[in-house]
């Protein structure tokens, strides 16, 4: 290589702007890939239900403000209504947790636990709208929304 052509090298920027160009459609790209697929558009939940060890405990809807259990958790379920909502014990043989149903705000919060001591369950967050969950491990009970399009088909 000639002396002149190193020197025009070195006099160089680093990049130029048609250098960059490719770099940033590959990152647009990727950001919108993580925008559809990690943000799932969410709905308004109308029920929930509650699962132990895959069984179906009970559901319940909000629009028809009703609750359905199923024979095999029956004596395990009590419900008390409560501060326009609902708390709700449920019995097992991993142990109890109770929730607490508001109605007027269509939310489900886990408000105790007999599962450890640091009761992790009742510190997850409230579940509002489709997709949401509250998962009690050592108990395997968990409170799923449904509603919208995503809704499963429970009974």
């Amino acid at each position: 290589m000639k002396k002149n052509g190193i020197d025009d090298v070195k006099k160089s920027k680093y990049f130029t702007l048609w250098d960059i160009v490719p770099y940033l459609c590959v990152l647009a790209v990727a950001v919108a890939l993580l925008l559809v697929f990690l943000l799932p558009e969410k709905s308004e939940m109308t029920g929930f239900y509650v699962m132990h060890d895959d069984m179906t405990v009970m559901d319940f809807s909000f629009d028809s403000d009703s609750f359905n259990i199923s024979e095999e958790y029956k004596d395990g379920v009590k419900i008390d209504e409560k501060n326009g909502g609902y708390s709700v014990s449920v019995v097992t043989a991993d142990g109890y947790n109770v929730f607490f149903v508001d109605k007027k705000e269509r939310t489900v919060k886990m408000v105790d636990a007999d599962c450890s001591y640091t009761q992790d369950c009742t510190y997850m967050p409230e579940i509002k709208s489709t997709g949401d969950s509250i998962i009690c491990v050592p108990h395997k009970l968990k409170i799923v929304a449904s509603g919208g399009i995503d809704s499963p088909v429970t009974g």
